[in-house]
Formats: structure tokens, C-alpha cells, sequence
């Protein structure tokens, strides 16, 4: 990617396109990759009273709304590391990422038919594996394999 001095007007404009893309468009992760976490999820949490079917579909909407939280609220250069193993984040920055990410989106984002606690597990969980694919050397396969060995760092 070139420096700010050298952005083409094309290059710039595609910038501004993706900053202020509709919320349709403000999404990263792929519909494999939301129906395969919202299946892992759905083995952590647990939503009173409704079937497990039913729980997959309302966990990929918590799903969504994290995807679209992590959009608005990190940098597109350092989302799309997910897709870049070998130029990801180093440990301590992804530790730190997913913690302080963590507490800011589950104070903005409110599901109010998920228990509180809950929530909470479900948006760290679903941070927890972006940001460890964005982790150099990581991928978005090896972050969920840690997810289901509980190896996931932070």
C-alpha cells in the first residue's frame, strides 16, 4: 500500500467508500465463517427456553452485530489481518485488543433476550477468534481450532 502522499484519487477514493460504506456493507467475516461460529458458540451459551435451532439463528444475529461493531470500531487495516497471516498483530496486541474490545462492545451492544452474562461470552468469544486470525501466523481456521480447545489467547 502506498503512503498518504503517494494514494491515487482512485485509491483515496475507495478509502472513503469503505469508511463510509452502508450498514449493509459493514461487514468483514464471510457467511461460512458466521454459520461456523455461531455453531461453536452455540455449544458456550445457552438461551433459555428456545430450541437449539432457533438459538443458532439469534447467535448469528450477535454474531452480526459484532462483525458490524468490529467494522465501525477498528481499523479496516487491521480487520483485514484476519485474511494475512503473515502480517498480523503480535501477541500482546491482540491480548490487549480483544480485552479492551471486549468491554466497549458489550457496553454497546445490548441483546436484551440473552442473559447479561451470556452476552458477555458470546461477544468476547466471537472478538476472541477475529482477533487472534488477525495474530501473525494466524488464520481464521487455526483461531477457531483454538476456540474449541480453549487455547484461545487473552
Amino acid at each position: 500500500m502506498p503512503t498518504i502522499e503517494d494514494l491515487t484519487e482512485a485509491q483515496f477514493v475507495n478509502l472513503l467508500e469503505e469508511y463510509y460504506a452502508p450498514p449493509k456493507a459493514r461487514n468483514k467475516l464471510t457467511e461460512a465463517e458466521v454459520k461456523d461460529l455461531a455453531s461453536k458458540l452455540n455449544d458456550k451459551v445457552n438461551i433459555p427456553l428456545i430450541s437449539e435451532t432457533r438459538e443458532e439463528k439469534i447467535l448469528i444475529k450477535v454474531i452480526l452485530r459484532v462483525d458490524t461493531f468490529l467494522y465501525d470500531n477498528l481499523p479496516n487495516e487491521i480487520y483485514d489481518l484476519v485474511r494475512s497471516s503473515e502480517n498480523g498483530i503480535e501477541d500482546e496486541e491482540a491480548t490487549r485488543l480483544i480485552n479492551r474490545l471486549s468491554i466497549l462492545a458489550n457496553e454497546k451492544i445490548n441483546i436484551p433476550y440473552i442473559p447479561e452474562a451470556a452476552e458477555y461470552v458470546a461477544i468476547k468469544f466471537v472478538i476472541r477468534v477475529v482477533i487472534n486470525a488477525a495474530r501473525k501466523n494466524w488464520n481464521f481456521d487455526r483461531a477457531k481450532a483454538a476456540s474449541n480447545k480453549d487455547l484461545i489467547i487473552a
